[in-house]
């Protein structure tokens, strides 16, 4: 209409907006209660509408909206949030705006300061840091000491551990060189404790690369781990720090697989000085081992069935293999899969129920009738696992590649020549897109091809079941290969 006056509205910033819900809406009840209690002390805000609007959106997240009948995502709507924030005031964008960035800041405040206080080691850290940073020379002594009596104290000696020393040390040497004093402070325990705390780091970090690579086909270059690997054999770091030790021979039996000694080296250390050692990291640690036992397991090497098998029962047993509260579809899969393989079907049929709610709500329907169908194929139930196998809808690609193993088997075994055939045909599509796959690319293609020539062949004509028997052998890298070869057994 001419002459109108237009008028612009200012939409609260839309990333501010979907971090600040994104994030709220993923805290527990006890952080939301705490970050209330945070938003009402003047040491961290002094806005009312902040706390106005912290206060309303924890009410809401954790009672659902206040008026019956009313949706959440309206409960949460912009106008509904401002109403909160401020009560009996005109609707105004930019208002609303500003106050969800200070209460997404309020909210990363209160993050750090959580996390930072949740480690003893850093809270004294920060403490020491800022009394010398005011001269507090009396009080900077006497907690500096209670620093490193706790940290001395504990059981602790991983990587973290030794990284703390440092940091306390280097502050104590920050304290005593403008004074000079520093002459009086050992410097050794500083150079120690920091190549600890990087040789572990780097081994550790190596141990995932070499795992990630048999998986994506990264290129890992190995001529700088090689100097490590001699600063190593060359000092006493392996027999005094479990930190170095343990990695290391994790990361020598990963790239020897050819020499056993290095992970019953690894199983010793682990099993002396397990104690030793976070449990989150210690869960790290039993994840890197079983990713080497798969890969023996991959290898054709059946002792080290029982060996994955044992170290996921050890992660179960001190709940070292969830996160968050959740077990992995990885983890459920695989203690399923070894556990069957191994013999121990009372075992997984026990845990197959007992972790089903430990799955993350998310993913924990498609995962429980992924392994139900795979219980059901290992009982030669192909009836039963192929609807379930169809109807799948997996996120893992590893899950995924599976799957189709599964009903492949199936509709062969079930005589489903039509279906089989079309699967070949988009499971071989599918394989060539996928160029981050590794090995498990080649393994599968192979399965394809081949799973395709056994169709073409006559059972009938001896002399070509044979020929074909005999490529299969001598074809390295091919997934189902004990079953392709029974399949072309005349």
């Amino acid at each position: 209409m001419p002459g109108a006056r237009t008028v612009l509205r200012i939409r609260p910033s839309a990333m501010t907006e979907s971090f600040l819900l994104y994030t709220l809406r993923r805290l527990s009840a006890r952080d939301m209660k705490s970050l209330c209690r945070f938003a009402r002390s003047e040491v961290f805000n002094r806005r009312v509408e902040v706390t106005n609007l912290c206060e309303y959106i924890s009410a809401r997240l954790s009672e659902g909206p206040a008026t019956p009948g009313e949706s959440l995502s309206r409960a949460l709507s912009q106008e509904r949030l401002f109403a909160a924030a401020f009560p009996k005031k005109k609707y105004d964008n930019r208002a609303l705006r500003h106050t969800m960035s200070y209460l997404l800041d309020l909210v990363r405040r209160y993050l750090a300061i959580e996390e930072m206080e949740s480690t003893g080691a850093d809270y004294n850290y920060y403490l020491c840091r800022a009394l010398r940073r005011r001269n507090l020379d009396e009080l900077l002594d006497y907690e500096w000491k209670q620093a490193e009596k706790q940290l001395k104290s504990g059981p602790g000696r991983d990587a973290r551990w030794h990284f703390d020393q440092y940091d306390l040390h280097l502050e104590k040497l920050e304290a005593l060189a403008p004074r000079g004093r520093s002459a009086s402070l050992d410097l050794q325990p500083i150079q120690q404790h920091l190549t600890v705390f990087y040789l572990s780091e780097m081994l550790r970090h190596a141990c995932s690369a070499l795992t990630h690579q048999a998986i994506g086909a990264q290129h890992h270059d190995t001529d700088f781990l090689d100097e490590l690997l001699q600063l190593v054999d060359n000092g006493d770091w392996l027999k005094e720090h479990p930190a170095v030790a343990l990695y290391y021979f994790l990361y020598r039996a990963l790239r020897e697989p050819g020499q056993p000694a290095f992970f019953e080296a690894w199983k010793a250390v682990l099993a002396a000085h397990a104690g030793k050692f976070a449990s989150s990291e210690l869960r790290d640690i039993h994840l890197l081992g079983i990713n080497y036992c798969i890969r023996r397991m991959n290898s054709g090497q059946k002792e080290f069935i029982r060996e994955a098998f044992e170290l996921y029962r050890s992660g179960l047993a001190q709940n070292l293999l969830t996160e968050n509260g959740w077990i992995s579809g990885f983890t459920y899969k695989n203690v399923i899969r070894i556990g069957t393989a191994l013999g121990e079907h009372d075992w997984v049929s026990l845990f197959f129920e007992q972790y089903k709610n430990s799955l993350h709500p998310r993913e924990r329907e498609s995962l429980y009738r992924y392994n139900l169908a795979f219980l059901h194929f290992r009982k030669q139930d192909f009836a039963q696992a192929m609807p379930l196998l169809q109807q799948l809808e997996l996120e893992d690609r590893l899950n995924l590649l599976d799957a189709r193993r599964m009903l492949l088997r199936s509709y062969y075994e079930l005589g489903e020549f039509k279906a089989l055939d079309s699967l070949l045909t988009s499971f071989a599509a599918y394989l060539r897109r996928q160029k981050d796959l590794g090995y498990h690319r080649d393994l599968n293609l192979n399965l394809v091809r081949f799973t395709r020539r056994l169709l073409e062949t006559q059972r009938s004509d001896r002399q070509a079941m044979k020929k074909l028997a005999e490529e299969v052998e001598g074809t390295e890298q091919i997934a189902e290969k004990a079953w392709l070869l029974e399949k072309t057994r005349v």
